[in-house]
């Protein structure tokens, strides 16, 4: 009599992988500036270049986002002169424009067409809502210039008392942002114009 031993076995592995962990996102808001410069009713020039944002202007944001700060519902444009330009810092704050020490001072030979030509106030930015995180202006800041002179940038100011005024550097307001042209200075006179737009990214 035959006998038959038949043994068999089966393994099986059955692997489980944990789920991705969400993807890590730093907020790091960052800008651009595109300026438009235009001589006797022909573009001469189109510069974009991005910016540097304060300390000053990254503490605001954060203190209005978290910790109740008034938020800053109108911002104005203004133009940086190459004369006793030095340097740029993200240490820079409003109370120091035009003043000693600071490494850059205002240009402040234009008018502002969009508050009835006044020689005196900056330009409001006027940004649209924010959508795919970005935030611009949908209609251009003009700014006539009535002086020959050469700007070296643009930054960007709220808050406070008086910030719509050229030359003002009282504490409360704030400096968001500063930023040199990328391509070199720009040289203007007298019936030029620039039109500028500026974008926030987070």
């Amino acid at each position: 009599m035959k006998s038959h031993l038949n043994l068999s076995q089966k393994a099986g592995v059955k692997i489980v992988r944990p789920a991705k962990p969400q993807a890590a996102s730093d907020l790091s808001p960052h800008g651009r500036f595109k300026v438009e410069h235009w001589r006797d009713g022909r573009l001469i020039g189109e510069y974009e270049f991005p910016n540097g944002i304060t300390n000053e202007g990254k503490d605001q944001l954060l203190n209005t986002q978290f910790d109740a700060a008034t938020q800053i519902t109108t911002w104005y444009l203004g133009l940086i002169d190459n004369a006793n330009f030095t340097a740029l810092a993200a240490g820079d704050t409003y109370d120091e424009i035009n003043q000693a020490g600071n490494g850059w001072d205002e240009f402040a030979d234009y008018t502002d067409p969009g508050n009835g030509d006044s020689a005196t106030t900056r330009p409001v930015w006027n940004p649209d809502a924010a959508a795919s995180q970005t935030v611009t202006n949908g209609t251009v800041v003009v700014l006539d210039i009535t002086a020959t002179g050469t700007i070296k940038g643009l930054f960007l100011v709220g808050g406070g008392t008086a910030p719509e005024n050229k030359g003002d550097h009282a504490a409360g307001s704030t400096l968001w942002a500063t930023a040199l042209f990328d391509s070199g200075d720009v040289d203007v006179q007298n019936g030029d114009q620039l039109k500028a737009t500026y974008t926030v990214t987070a």
